[in-house]
């Protein structure tokens, strides 16, 4: 085994390392960056010019153009409010005489942004009017805080630029309009991987790891072909 395939195969094992301790990987994800750390580090067609980083992925993969595009989608970079908001359903004024919420099914219903994070709280009431008068100065804050409150910081994707320097941008734009019908979907201002992420208070920061770019051939440090998805 040469010097090359040595270092190659070491930083394969740190890739197996720091993806299988990544805990908020997805499946899909991380099965789509296990198989491009195979291609560019482990495979025998890994210095081929004629076929490209993701052809040869998908290849690996045994998965069709719409599976790789399902992959990518997973990991674009965005805030979904379903994976943090344990909202209870019903009315959420309090009881006055137990320790509950009210329950009732919501009339009014409006959301509240954090100051800090940008993640938004939904907040539901029924029409009794205790439980109007309970949700007044919550609706009156909850406005303010939609013009004070900062771009939500990114809860999902940005996994794969943890991993891989490429042109992701464009990829993960062509994902969010045809996989999840998101055609309005921009790069957020915080970046496009997880390690750009502003701390979420509460929540363990996502370590930063070098970033594979350049792969080694014949004591040569030769550029793989563009990532170009077909």
């Amino acid at each position: 085994m040469s010097i090359d395939d040595k270092n190659a195969l070491a930083r394969y094992d740190q890739l197996l390392a720091r993806v299988y301790t990544e805990r908020r990987m997805p499946t899909g994800t991380r099965d789509l960056i296990l198989a491009l750390g195979w291609v560019g580090l482990r495979d025998l067609r890994r210095h081929d010019p004629t076929i490209t980083t993701w052809t040869r992925t998908r290849e690996v993969l045994n998965a069709t153009n719409e599976q790789m595009w399902r992959h990518l989608a997973d990991d674009v970079p965005r805030y979904d409010s379903k994976l943090h908001d344990q909202t209870p359903n019903g009315c959420q004024a309090p009881m006055v005489r137990v320790d509950r919420l009210c329950g009732r099914n919501t009339v009014h219903g409006f959301s509240e942004r954090d100051p800090v994070t940008g993640w938004s709280r939904h907040w539901g009431f029924c029409n009794r009017q205790r439980c109007r008068e309970y949700a007044t100065p919550i609706y009156k804050r909850a406005r303010h805080s939609c013009t004070v409150a900062p771009e939500p910081i990114p809860n999902r994707g940005g996994l794969l630029p943890l991993f891989f320097t490429w042109d992701w941008e464009p990829k993960y734009r062509k994902a969010a309009k045809h996989i999840l019908f998101d055609s309005g979907w921009g790069p957020p201002g915080y970046g496009l991987s997880a390690d750009e992420w502003p701390a979420v208070p509460g929540q363990e920061p996502v370590k930063s790891f070098p970033k594979l770019r350049l792969i080694a051939s014949h004591g040569e440090t030769v550029q793989r072909s563009a990532l170009a998805l077909i």
